[in-house]
């Protein structure tokens, strides 16, 4: 079974020619909300990374609330059709980066948010992937995800991805519940600000934490 990052690559370069007429009709409602709770959390000061922005749903609104956003993503086509929207709204204070997160050569302390919508359960090295996006944060800097968390309704949907992503027809997906998820930020030295649910089927998750200091 095929299923690393090279493949996980193509996938969502495919999936890019697609995914917002198959995606946004359902989730536009979702995306509205991950923004209005997430810019209550903003400052028009704040420097922010998006990690796996996608096709630039969520980036492109939050522009217009910081300073300036580094939106990395593995996906090249993704990431071409994120910058064409941004040339349309005319947004100029996004910075369009093909990377993966752990790839991604920043000092510590360089952000005053991170963000993460969507991605979180594509990830099977979650708990590295929290520890970088840790130490990339400034002292009392916030960390805000949206993360559908399967295991918490054993949906037709999320049965059909568990076995997709079983063949390698799809990249690794993660079944957690939203305490799980929860439990597992607060490991990497996070404090849980709020969590609430912003979808119905499958749940998405939206919580957003503060990086504690390690004494």
């Amino acid at each position: 079974m095929k299923n690393n990052r090279y493949d996980s690559r193509r996938f969502w370069d495919r999936r890019s020619r697609v995914y917002d007429a198959q995606v946004f009709p359902e989730y536009k409602g979702t995306y509205k909300k991950t923004v209005k709770r997430s810019v209550h959390f903003l400052s028009k000061e704040d420097r922010i990374l998006e990690i796996g922005c996608g096709t630039g749903n969520a980036t492109i609104p939050l522009a217009a609330y910081v300073k300036e956003i580094t939106a990395i993503d593995t996906s090249r086509e993704m990431l071409d059709k994120a910058k064409e929207k941004a040339e349309k709204k005319g947004k100029t204070n996004i910075q369009f980066l093909k990377t993966d997160l752990m790839d991604l050569e920043e000092k510590a302390g360089s952000y005053d948010a991170v963000a993460a919508y969507n991605v979180l359960l594509y990830m099977k090295n979650q708990d590295e992937v929290l520890k970088k996006i840790h130490s990339l944060l400034k002292p009392g800097g916030i960390f805000i995800s949206a993360t559908d968390c399967l295991a918490r309704n054993f949906s037709p949907a999320a049965v059909g991805k568990f076995w997709k992503s079983k063949l390698g027809l799809m990249p690794y997906i993660s079944f957690e519940t939203p305490i799980g998820l929860m439990r597992r930020i607060q490991k990497h030295g996070f404090l849980v600000l709020e969590i609430v649910n912003l979808h119905q089927n499958p749940p998405n998750i939206f919580i957003v934490a503060q990086k504690v200091q390690k004494k």
